[in-house]
């Protein structure tokens, strides 16, 4: 991997980490604490942190020299291959829900924005912020 892969790499996961606790943050308030199901309380946390990793990701991660920072054509990719992501963060989450019994289901959220990761990742790095 080439030291800018890496720092890229590493300036997303700082993005993705304040993603995740967002996310975390909104699924604990609307599944955990509220009346929400957890598919829709990850739908809702998606929405809002995807918005916020892309403004991230926009501004620092990947550093766009062009006029228009913020493009709606680059946010509409961002959001297309985050679905993905998301849908394989739905698959986990329904699967381990179905599999194990959890105290808090905040808990496999987690795990399945972890496995969607990487997906998210070369997405952004070859798609979007090519």
């Amino acid at each position: 991997m080439s030291a800018a892969i890496g720092r890229q790499f590493i300036q997303f996961a700082v993005v993705g980490g304040l993603g995740t606790l967002t996310n975390l943050a909104i699924f604990y308030r609307l599944v955990d604490l509220g009346d929400f199901g957890p598919m829709t309380g990850s739908a809702l946390a998606f929405a809002v942190a995807v918005t916020q990793n892309y403004l991230l990701n926009e501004i620092w991660t990947f550093r766009r020299s062009d006029r228009q920072r913020v493009a709606v054509s680059r946010y509409g990719k961002f959001v297309f291959f985050s679905l993905l992501a998301l849908a394989l963060n739905l698959a986990v989450l329904k699967g381990l829900i179905e599999q194990v019994t959890f105290s808090l289901l905040v808990i496999p959220q987690a795990i399945g924005i972890a496995a969607a990761t990487l997906l998210n990742f070369a997405t952004s790095r070859l798609v979007t912020f090519r």
